[in-house]
């Protein structure tokens, strides 16, 4: 089967650390392992804006493994020319090295060029069985293409159910993108409980929404490198000693600053002389009161190690390095990092909450978001208790290797062959 698949989202996280997430994690692993089966031909795309379509062109040329696979243009003849000239002088124009001057004119260019976009190559399209969009709305353009099967993937029903944990734009944006979905098209959720909440919320028809479990990629594993150990410890400023590693997007939902509060409590209570906080992540939106609780903890400053965003190559050595991995989310689609940390062997602390208890299952301790004493309780008891600790390493071993992404790949590939 032709599949047309959007990797719009890859082009952004190419240029912009912001959107280097989970989810761009998740559509690269996704790609990597549908273009190693035999079951479907796929073609590449970027079709929500033109700015978008040159960084996710620009992304292709850097990545091997997409070279050589074709990649569907827009239909416009002249856009295509103007999008070539544009390709060659936006990765210097664009980047915050450049002139503001110059970021305006290109940003200038870019919007107007927007407005004839128009619509993808409609021969590509016309040879597809499936279009599989990633992340962004389906394009209204497809829907009198009768042939084709739309796909679209539901990471968590987040923006609709809790509002006040986005900006108004991406609140707006999910609304714009379940508007966007018609009762023939077909969902990929990443979690049974992703799937519950989309069905309920919309009254779609659960047959058509499949579940397609997420999974840590290979670049996550015990890293016993006692070398490169210390060289990422030296890197980020991480002093010797056990610390407690928490790794997420810097925003409310994360529930970063109850960490921090009950990290902060545990240590004057019990009088810990040597357990640090590691706190890993790009900065979000509201993320104010994270650094507020730092604040209100000055003889605590020093120990609370704010790292920003980390580069793959180093996160496997960050991981194996924690005693413990805290992930107390209010709310997950799914719930990446404890995934992430339980493969390289680390004891998790998570929430109790969605669809964490489906991806932690028996081998990490869950608590209510909000119970400051039972994650305090977490945090005292892993610390003291060597033996615990050796346990649950093992068991988030055993548990990881329930989810691969060759798992999620086929999942997929069967989800495809059902709507056909």
């Amino acid at each position: 089967m032709n599949v047309l698949i959007d990797i719009s989202l890859l082009g952004s996280a190419h240029y912009g650390p912001r959107y280097r997430t989970g989810i761009a994690r998740t559509v690269e692993n996704l790609i990597e392992q549908l273009e190693k089966t035999d079951a479907c031909k796929l073609d590449l795309c970027a079709y929500n804006s033109v700015e978008q379509l040159i960084q996710t062109l620009d992304y292709v040329k850097s990545i091997p493994l997409h070279s050589e696979q074709r990649f569907c243009p827009p239909e416009n003849y002249l856009v295509n020319r103007l999008v070539e000239l544009a390709t060659n002088i936006y990765p210097t124009a664009a980047t915050v090295a450049s002139s503001p001057r110059r970021r305006r004119i290109v940003s200038f260019f870019l919007k107007r060029l927007n407005l004839v976009y128009g619509t993808l190559n409609q021969d590509i399209v016309s040879q597809a069985d499936i279009f599989h969009s990633t992340f962004y709305p389906l394009p209204s353009s497809l829907r009198s293409t009768a042939s084709l099967r739309r796909f679209i993937t539901i990471y968590d029903m987040i923006p609709v159910l809790y509002p006040g944990y986005f900006e108004h734009q991406i609140n707006k944006n999910f609304t714009n993108i379940l508007k966007n979905i018609r009762s023939d098209d077909w969902i990929l959720a990443i979690s049974e409980s992703t799937k519950n909440d989309f069905c309920n919320y919309l009254g779609f028809d659960p047959s058509r929404v499949f579940v397609t479990p997420l999974a840590a990629s290979e670049m996550f594993y015990r890293c016993t490198d006692t070398a490169r150990n210390a060289e990422v410890r030296v890197k980020y400023g991480i002093p010797d000693g056990p610390y407690v590693l928490s790794l997420c997007t810097l925003e409310p939902r994360k529930n970063i600053d109850h960490t921090i509060r009950c990290f902060v409590q545990t240590i004057r209570e019990q009088h810990i002389p040597d357990l640090n906080l590691v706190l890993v992540g790009t900065k979000g939106w509201d993320f104010d009161r994270i650094f507020a609780e730092i604040t209100d903890a000055p003889e605590l400053q020093r120990r609370i190690i704010v790292t920003g965003y980390l580069p793959d190559e180093d996160l496997a050595s960050l991981y194996s390095q924690a005693m413990m991995f805290v992930y107390p989310s209010i709310y997950e689609g799914f719930g990446l990092p404890p995934l992430e940390a339980m493969k390289c062997g680390v004891p998790v602390i998570t929430s109790n909450t969605s669809s964490l208890p489906e991806v932690v299952g028996n081998a990490g301790i869950m608590v209510t978001p909000d119970d400051v004493d039972a994650l305090c309780h977490s945090f005292w008891q892993l610390y003291r208790d060597r033996p615990l600790r050796e346990k649950m390493s093992a068991l988030s071993l055993e548990q990881s290797r329930h989810f691969s992404w060759e798992k999620c790949a086929e999942k997929t590939v069967d989800a495809y062959r059902v709507s056909l």
